[in-house]
């Protein structure tokens, strides 16, 4: 019961706080207008009340439907279950929900009805009470219908609107009682047994309302029950197919309810011994182990939390996960490594019950994984953000807590404890939509928390979070290891070494490797790294040769690299340590470089596994393939865009049939037309009305995920871009014409058969026009979600079925001609009332040129003419580009007093910086800094309060890698970059792009669906579409996150190839230090909106002072002696001044570095702490490197300000929506 509220609370709160519903109160009102207007004009048109008495609650039906089917869709529902949601109260949530607000929103429309006597219209007389009981019995049947629906659902979009055409469709159907005169049949009868429209239009009827005759109707009793029928039917279904299409029951577990199941779980040998002709011994003699694994063997702690014996995991005939072994104890934090695609999250997602394996056997806590009894005892943090966009940080807590059944007075703890530890106290009232990229993940790894889970599982806890946040997140994991087991993944090696107790690397689907990261080190290390920075590039090459000859003397093998502008690296064999000493003394002496010494770390180590295992077909300088001068065209940019929506129209089954769909539907329009050729006109422009998001699907999901905005930017034409569109939707419009006359023809409908080519032409013209109309409509909405939702319902209520009503006033033959301009002016606006006119096929209709099909046909092109000018301007307005002189600067790009204001918050202060040829900027920052409002500003996709920004060429050199993916999931790799390399006028294009994929080892899944690529790879798909076509303008958003250390380091060197070779200037945000640091010659550090310095790595050096550090790793138990002995033994000689250090068993301090020789410190670490007193494993002496600078203005960053800023916002939007339907209740009783 407790679980029962907490749904309900939920599920009422989704929808008052979306704005949808609010919009939706216009349809009952709107029905009840024209209802009155309806029913007393003459003795036909009453019976249209039929109609919109059943249409009323069409609205809340479909929003509360996307509610659902979003649940499901986005994974709401799988995690809240394995966080101990139980089946009985989901579905009785949803069930009371639905119920409720049908019945409710019907009231708006009953109430009129009942004041203005509807229930007397026509030759009969209806009771009140028949008419209340009716209309809840039919809200809850056909909300049962909408319930039934949704489990074979899973786009949200889809699903509405479906049932919002079913709905007109299905209220229709009462005429085939009436058609071609009254009667009472059986087959007539029969839909009332499964239609709610029809049983409780039937119900009324028979209740003598409109038509006074028992004879044509059963008894009203026998429709109640009809409706009593549905409901229970409908509802029984919902429960029954939800369970088993989702996966979670078989088809037939009703006949088993009763039955014992005594295997739990079926062991792969056991299955493969069942049959000697069994087709699963394949895997074994494709997949055999790889040798030379290597597993460290661990004591014996007891039974383990989590067991893995010989699992496989098949997708799409696939083998993803191979024989693997593995167990994980309480008190641990075993930590997944892999590249992109390795397998990763499919693992995390089968060891915590969100996906079934295929083979094998998994023990969670003792019970086999097949109980689900250890749901309440998990807690998951999934690599996508699970949060609802209507509650706030609080709210999402208090949710899953009541969910978990936690009482009040512990909960309310938790959660202050759990804000607390996830540093979320100041952004606890704001809505999930409001927050970072970075506080996003801390709310998911908050609700992880809740419950005191034994066993957690974090899919990349930290993807998204600056350094400084990260190294808080790993002192809260740390935290939350005692008495658990914390299964995670990453890409951060440095996480990784800090928080595993053990580390398992995962590659092509097995484990090659399993230890601690010590172990991992010892087995796969590659020597100590030797960094040296220099102020310049000339004292670079200058000192390159010498430091050569040096390294020669060391190892005839070792070698010097440039890895960075300005810095050099080479890594020193570990067996060769007694000589570092003569090196690092000529160093000191002879060179002005700044120089670190650093043991291998955990990266080294994985790459140095992956190369052992993984593939090495990697070039390195790829970026020649796209070095050209962009040719940016008309021509080909209208082929490249018309060729873009084919592809996603014929690579999508789902909207191949959703163009089919209302073929069929305009066939029984066709039939029906054979009894008058005006319900054939009514219905099909009904239908087209009710499906017209045909014409926007594609442009609203272009707006929806930013791919309008992203092709704006790389330099398409707004004017282009539209045309295509238009272009396109003549093939369906024509199409369909042919379809329809043909139909016309064969059933010889009225008089469309003497007008077949004036029929195909006014359809085809009609559906070019629609196209301009739907669109513009479109963007009355700001969300996909409001137009699949709405758009139909407003242009089948108003623009078609209201202009129809006042057109059927107004055009009569001794009109005014004031009133007949009137009806122009309606048919130029409503493309409808212009078709509806046109079907006439008169020459000249009541003697006046202006009702003529020709001038119908002339309105359609107008009305569209005009839309099409609205949407280029609107465009044009949202996205202006405007080329800035730039003859005073030798800058590329241009930065000047940027300021952006959201509200009465200052996200962005008067930002001010440059960027030249051949230079890559990298803008750094916490989280909530302003780094990706000032990359949104910079690379167009929004506009700035104040300020300029100035980029050279930016209508043709642009190329964008966003933090959103600019895909189209149902294309392939090659697809994508064949429509943006013909966009951007790429050269050689077939050949450009196949090189490019065999360097980045990806041109064996070129012909993958973007849908199906991990997020590594499609980081490198945005990649080749920013460079194609010679692009070197590069703004790039984090445009390694998520990405391994091998293919994060492919991009780096790709971005610094593409200044030496293409004169490139690259603008990077990231939360990588060290890849700021490897690659970009300037760096700027954003704090609170300010840039706070700016500067290359040496400058920011400077601001902090001429220091050096060095940093201890401690044998266990023995930190306190290691700080003495240090302090005792080196205070004297130099100033020693320890530093703060967050991790376990290590110690930092700083010297001036006046004040010392490396080479004697290294000495004395190496000889006398290391090899001697045993009392450190590892250390490292270094520059201020990045890290700490970052840290030292970061740790400035004002957290939560202005926090009451949006929830006052809400707060309004709440009153408004509270005014809102006061006045619109106000308005009906008026």
């Amino acid at each position: 019961m407790n679980q029962l509220k907490t749904l309900l609370r939920k599920n009422f709160t989704l929808h008052f706080r979306t704005k949808q519903f609010w919009f939706n109160l216009y349809i009952p009102i709107l029905s009840a207008i024209i209802s009155i207007l309806v029913a007393y004009k003459d003795n036909v048109t009453c019976y249209f009340l039929l109609l919109f008495i059943c249409l009323n609650n069409n609205g809340v039906l479909r929003q509360s439907l996307v509610l659902i089917v979003r649940e499901k869709s986005d994974q709401f529902k799988l995690l809240q279950q394995q966080m101990g949601l139980s089946s009985n109260a989901y579905y009785a949530s949803w069930i009371i929900t639905f119920f409720v607000l049908t019945i409710c929103v019907s009231l708006i429309y009953l109430i009129p009805f009942i004041v203005f006597r509807l229930n007397k219209v026509g030759d009969g007389y209806l009771r009140i009470e028949m008419l209340i009981l009716g209309q809840i019995l039919y809200c809850c049947a056909i909300a049962s219908l909408a319930l039934f629906l949704s489990s074979f659902s899973k786009n949200y979009n889809k699903a509405s609107e479906l049932i919002g055409l079913l709905n007109v469709i299905l209220t229709f159907v009462v005429i085939s009682n009436f058609a071609p005169y009254p009667k009472l049949t059986f087959l007539g009868q029969l839909p009332t047994l499964f239609i709610p429209q029809t049983a409780f239009q039937m119900l009324l009827l028979s209740s003598n309302w409109l038509i006074n005759n028992d004879q044509m109707f059963l008894n009203p009793g026998i429709y109640i029950i009809c409706l009593i029928f549905q409901i229970i039917g409908y509802t029984l279904g919902f429960m029954y197919f939800d369970q088993v299409l989702s996966g979670s029951k078989k088809l037939f577990f009703l006949c088993n309810y009763c039955k014992q199941n005594t295997q739990i779980y079926t062991d792969f040998e056991d299955e493969l011994n069942q049959s000697p002709n069994n087709q699963d011994v394949e895997p074994y003699q494709l997949y055999r182990p790889m040798l030379n694994i290597q597993d460290q063997q661990i004591e014996n702690q007891g039974q383990p939390f989590i067991q893995v014996e010989n699992m496989w995991k098949k997708i799409d005939n696939q083998y993803i996960l191979k024989s693997l072994n593995m167990e994980i104890y309480q008190n641990e934090i075993y930590c997944l490594l892999g590249p992109n695609g390795a397998g990763k999250s499919t693992l995390m997602n089968v060891l915590s019950g969100l996906s079934d394996r295929s083979k094998g056997k998994i023990n969670i806590l003792g019970q086999s994984i097949d109980n689900k009894q250890f749901k309440n005892q998990i807690g998951i943090c999934l690599q996508k953000d699970i949060l609802y966009p209507e509650l706030n940080v609080y709210e999402h807590l208090k949710f899953y807590g009541q969910l978990r059944g936690i009482l009040d007075q512990e909960l309310q703890q938790q959660i202050n404890q759990i804000l607390e530890i996830c540093l979320l106290t100041n952004e606890s009232n704001f809505y999930s939509y409001q927050l970072s990229g970075g506080n996003k993940r801390k709310l998911c790894l908050a609700i992880s928390l809740i419950g005191n889970s034994k066993i957690v599982f974090l899919d990349e806890p930290s993807s998204g979070m600056d350094a400084l946040t990260r190294q808080q997140i790993w002192v809260v994991i740390k935290q939350m290891r005692l008495n658990r087991a914390i299964i995670m993944t990453t890409h951060h090696m440095e996480e990784a070494d800090e928080l595993a107790t053990r580390v398992g690397i995962l590659m092509n689907g097995q484990i090659v490797t399993q230890g601690t990261p010590d172990f991992i080190k010892l087995n796969f290390g590659v020597g100590y790294h030797l960094q040296m920075d220099f102020q310049d590039q000339n004292q670079l090459l200058l000192e390159k040769p010498r430091i050569q000859v040096q390294l020669q003397k060391i190892d005839s093998y070792t070698s010097v690299i440039q890895c960075a502008p300005t810095s050099l690296k080479s890594v020193l064999p570990v067996n060769k340590i007694h000589l570092f000493h003569e090196l690092l003394n000529y160093l000191e002496q002879n060179s002005q470089s700044k120089f670190s010494l650093q043991l291998n770390s955990l990266e080294d180590s994985y790459l140095a596994i992956d190369y052992q295992y993984g593939t090495q077909n990697i070039d390195l300088d790829v970026q020649r393939v796209f070095q050209q001068r962009p040719k940016i065209g008309f021509k080909s940019q209208l082929i490249g865009l018309i060729q873009r929506k084919l592809l996603v129209l014929l690579s999508s089954s789902d909207k191949q049939m959703r163009y089919v769909f209302p073929l069929s539907l305009i066939y029984l329009a066709v039939i029906l037309g054979m009894q008058h050729s005006f319900l054939f006109v009514f219905f099909y422009l009904g239908i087209k009305a009710l499906t017209s998001t045909l014409y926007v699907m594609i442009q609203i999901e272009d707006k929806d995920t930013k791919i309008k905005q992203y092709m704006y930017a790389s330099g398409v034409q707004i004017h282009t871009y539209w045309l295509s569109n238009v272009l396109t939707d003549i093939i369906p419009s024509f199409i369909e014409s042919l379809f329809t006359t043909i139909l016309l023809l064969i059933y010889d409908v009225g008089h469309f058969r003497q007008h077949f080519f004036a029929v195909f032409f006014l359809i085809t013209i009609f559906g070019v026009s629609m196209s301009c109309f739907a669109n513009w409509v479109s963007i009355l909405y700001k969300n996909k979600q409001g137009v699949y939702v709405n758009s139909p319902l407003l242009q089948f209520f108003v623009f078609f079925l209201l202009f129809f009503i006042i057109m059927l006033f107004i055009i009569q033959p001794q009109s005014p001609i004031g009133v007949n301009m009137i009806a122009m002016l309606l048919m130029i606006i409503s493309p409808f009332a212009a078709c509806y006119m046109g079907f006439a096929m008169s020459p000249i209709l009541l003697n006046l040129a202006i009702f003529s099909y020709f001038s119908c046909i002339l309105y359609l092109i107008i009305g569209g003419t005009i839309y099409f000018l609205i949407l280029y301007s609107i465009d044009k307005n949202e996205y202006k580009q405007i080329q800035a002189n730039m003859d005073d600067t030798d800058a590329v790009i241009d930065v000047q007093e940027l300021t952006k204001k959201q509200g009465e918050l200052e996200t962005v202060h008067k930002l001010s910086f440059q960027i030249k040829s051949k230079e890559i900027f990298g803008l750094l920052g916490p989280n909530g800094a302003g780094k990706s409002t000032t990359f949104n500003m910079i690379s167009k996709f929004d506009q700035p309060t104040t300020g300029q920004v100035r980029i050279r060429d930016i209508k043709t050199n642009l190329g964008l890698v966003p933090q959103f993916c600019p895909f189209y999931p149902t294309l392939t790799i090659y697809q994508h970059l064949i429509i943006y390399g013909t966009l951007k006028g790429q050269e050689n294009l077939q050949e450009a792009i196949e090189k490019y994929l065999k360097a980045l080892d990806m041109y064996e899944i070129k012909n993958r669906q973007v849908k199906f690529l991990s997020g590594g790879e499609r980081r490198k798909v945005q990649l080749g579409i920013a460079l194609i076509g010679g692009s070197n303008r590069l703004f790039m958003d984090e445009p390694t996150t998520g990405l391994d250390p091998k293919s994060r380091r492919i991009i780096q060197q790709i971005l610094l190839q593409s200044t030496i070779n293409n004169d490139a200037s690259v603008l990077l945000t990231t939360h990588s230090l060290q890849e700021a640091q490897s690659i970009c010659n300037k760096i700027g550090i954003m704090v609170n909106g300010y840039m706070i310095t700016q500067g290359t790595l040496n400058e920011l050096r400077a601001q902090l002072g001429e220091q050096a550090r060095f940093s201890v790793k401690c044998n266990e138990g023995r930190k306190e002696q290691v700080h003495q002995t240090i302090c005792l033994q080196l205070s004297q000689q130099f100033q020693l001044q320890p530093i703060f250090e967050y991790r376990d068993n290590y110690l930092s301090y700083q010297i001036p570095s006046g004040y010392f020789k490396l080479s004697n410190l290294f000495q004395y670490l190496q000889v006398e702490l290391k090899q001697k007193q045993l009392l450190i494993t590892d250390f490292s002496i270094y520059q201020p490197n990045l890290e700490s600078i970052f840290a030292f203005y970061a740790s400035q960053q004002i957290i939560g300000i202005n926090q009451n800023l949006f929830i006052n916002n809400e707060d309004q939007f709440n009153f408004w929506n509270t005014l809102r339907t006061i006045t619109a209740f106000f308005c009906v009783l008026w």
